[in-house]
């Protein structure tokens, strides 16, 4: 009898195709469906009139389970305690918010559906750069750091420019960026990989200092989105030299190059107010 050599299925995305053969759920699959999960829900926030605000929190509640689930899947680690992976959940959750508040003052009619569905795909590469980043050591390390360092300074943009959206008090509005520069700077600062008090100590100095750009951001000439960029750059100077000194990076050059893009971020700003 003719013997047949058993071909081996090359292992894609972690061995999806063997994995589906014995009924295992992969981890691409679980981000799979928190997308959908996420798209979902966020379509539905989006759609119900009047606005029902619960639906929301709801879903920032259901997008911290997504990436927790998903990085104690990573091989090699060691997640144990409820507050390991505690770190990896504020740029999924945050970016719910963000996303959620800025589609629902800029979206109306079809375009809140088509916003609330496409918004799982920068959703799904969230996830996925969460997983990459747990192991430094993997050669797409730096791709999903990358990713997940632009995630942030979107969300650091939709964030204040939602901010500006309210009409709150200037003790309001201060204390608000610096609380998301606080949450977002500790993603920055992870990279690192300090202990979670030490991270923690340097993203609130981080906070504390956009909580103080805040404040003076009130009393110049700027309107909302003005504002806006000017904590935006704010966040990326403060973040990025506090990144490069806890790496041993930090220069006079590498200050410079930060402080020259910050300041012709600055010189933007009236020139967008008079084009508009």
């Amino acid at each position: 009898m003719k013997e047949f050599t058993r071909l081996r299925v090359p292992a894609v995305f972690g061995n999806r195709e063997s994995s589906a053969l014995d009924g295992s759920i992969t981890r691409l699959d679980r981000i799979f469906v928190f997308a959908a999960v996420f798209a979902l829900g966020l379509t539905a926030y989006l759609a119900v009139e009047p606005t029902e605000n619960w639906i929301l929190l709801l879903l920032c509640a259901l997008t911290a389970f997504g990436p927790d689930n998903v990085v104690r899947t990573r091989p090699g680690t060691h997640f144990q305690r409820l507050d390991d992976t505690a770190l990896f959940l504020f740029v999924p959750v945050l970016f719910t918010l963000s996303a959620g508040l800025f589609l629902e003052e800029v979206a109306s009619g079809h375009w809140t559906i088509a916003g609330g569905l496409l918004s799982a795909i920068p959703y799904w590469f969230i996830l996925w750069a969460e997983y990459g980043s747990v192991d430094r050591a993997s050669p797409r390390y730096h791709l999903h750091r990358l990713i997940l360092n632009g995630a942030t300074y979107i969300i650091a943009f939709l964030i204040f420019s939602t901010i500006y959206d309210f009409d709150l008090s200037l003790l309001t509005t201060a204390f608000a960026a610096g609380v998301v520069s606080l949450l977002l700077g500790i993603e920055i600062l992870r990279e690192e990989a300090l202990d979670t008090t030490r991270t923690l100590v340097y993203a609130l100095a981080i906070g504390v200092l956009l909580a103080e750009a805040a404040w003076v951001a009130h009393f110049l000439p700027l309107d909302g989105s003005g504002a806006a960029v000017f904590l935006l750059l704010a966040f990326y100077l403060m973040s990025g030299l506090m990144h490069n000194y806890l790496a041993d990076r930090l220069s006079a050059r590498t200050a410079g190059e930060f402080s020259a893009v910050a300041l012709c971020g600055l010189v933007m700003i009236p020139l967008i107010g008079l084009i508009r």
